[in-house]
């Protein structure tokens, strides 16, 4: 054999023996981590071959649950102790930073290096896999949503009592100011593509849609009822809106035409796309409401055995992953063939948060 190719070879069975290790869930598109209301449990489950693998055992009952595809860690709040909790998922370690007050949200950067940890009108930036502290923003008041864009450039924190945003540029601190919205709003929702903000303004049942590059208001769209927090297809080309009489819309992003308009089984509890891109999905009580998003064809209707709890589409936009009400097992949906697949024992008692490292779900 050429002696040139040998250490490649052995180079590539070394590297696929280490990928394929029995417990190392370092694939954010595969594994799927699922917490327990009853206990300190997270159930793994192989999104790939549908199936219940491992169990791991934390060190609080989270509220709050994230994953970084990147540097392989779960990260996780409880809601009582002023504490980041961090379970590497390569080396099974567990180790914690401490804040300055009670988490009550996380979300990761774009690098998944860096999280934002929201406290009462306070945010940290922190570095869970180095244990560093990064940046402090107390220029805010809670309650707030906060979302990094998709390329981590900036973060948006949007205050839900008057819709004053603020922008902070990550790489050096800068702060600038929006209001997106006015009086009590909805979280915010970014568009993939950074392009537009998003949010439901309570005071008309409208959602009004802010350009951030043109910096300034894109559309506003009314209601009869509240609106649902805004949702944006993955590609960033529909937005999907949905208020609680059941009435719904698509619209085209780019050019704020509304395409299509439905009457929904009941009020939404839940906006998701998938199958690249093609479907709209939207959960409301005892159904899922399936339908395209560029046609005219009927809206399709799936019944629930039980209401959903926490609902993602995996990053091939082709499966509906979620935790049910009163069920120890994980409700499976195939997007492409409009098929209830079969469900997941989670082995839990109350399974509740699902996490993955990688999914459709990018807008929020």
């Amino acid at each position: 054999m050429n002696k040139i190719l040998i250490p490649l070879l052995t180079s590539l069975l070394t590297f696929s023996a280490y990928a394929d290790i029995e417990g190392r869930y370092d694939d954010g598109a595969r594994w799927a981590f699922i917490s327990d209301d009853e206990s300190k449990n997270v159930a793994v489950i192989d999104t790939f071959t549908f199936s219940y693998t491992d169990q791991i055992e934390l060190k609080a009952k989270p509220i709050h649950l994230e994953v970084s595809d990147v540097q392989d860690v779960l990260v996780y709040i409880d809601g009582k102790t002023p504490t980041v909790f961090v379970y590497d998922l390569v080396k099974k370690t567990h180790w914690q930073m401490e804040m300055e007050g009670v988490p009550t949200e996380i979300t990761f950067h774009a690098d998944e290096a860096q999280l934002a940890v929201a406290m009462k009108d306070r945010i940290d930036i922190i570095k869970p896999l180095k244990r560093q502290y990064v940046a402090t923003i107390t220029d805010i008041k809670s309650p707030f949503s906060m979302n990094f864009d998709n390329g981590g450039y900036n973060l948006y924190v949007s205050e839900s009592k008057s819709g004053k945003t603020l922008i902070y540029r990550n790489h050096d601190g800068q702060r600038s100011y929006i209001n997106v919205g006015e009086g009590n709003v909805s979280e915010l929702t970014l568009s993939p593509d950074a392009r537009l903000a998003l949010t439901s303004q309570y005071k008309d049942n409208s959602v009004v849609v802010w350009d951030l590059s043109m910096e300034m208001e894109f559309n506003t769209f009314h209601f009869d009822s509240q609106p649902w927090r805004p949702y944006v297809s993955s590609d960033s080309e529909y937005i999907v809106l949905a208020s609680e009489s059941g009435q719904a819309q698509v619209i085209e992003s780019w050019g704020g035409e509304v395409v299509k308009e439905l009457k929904l089984t009941g009020a939404p509890k839940s906006i998701r796309t998938g199958w690249i891109e093609t479907m709209g999905i939207i959960e409301s009580k005892g159904a899922l409401d399936i339908f395209e998003l560029s046609t005219n064809t009927p809206v399709q209707s799936v019944s629930l055995k039980n209401d959903l709890r926490e609902v993602v589409v995996v990053s091939d936009s082709k499966t509906l992953f979620a935790t049910q009400e009163g069920s120890s097992k994980l409700f499976v949906y195939d997007i492409r063939t409009n098929k209830v697949l079969k469900e997941i024992d989670t082995k839990l008692s109350k399974p509740h948060l699902l996490a993955m490292g990688i999914t459709n779900t990018v807008c929020h």
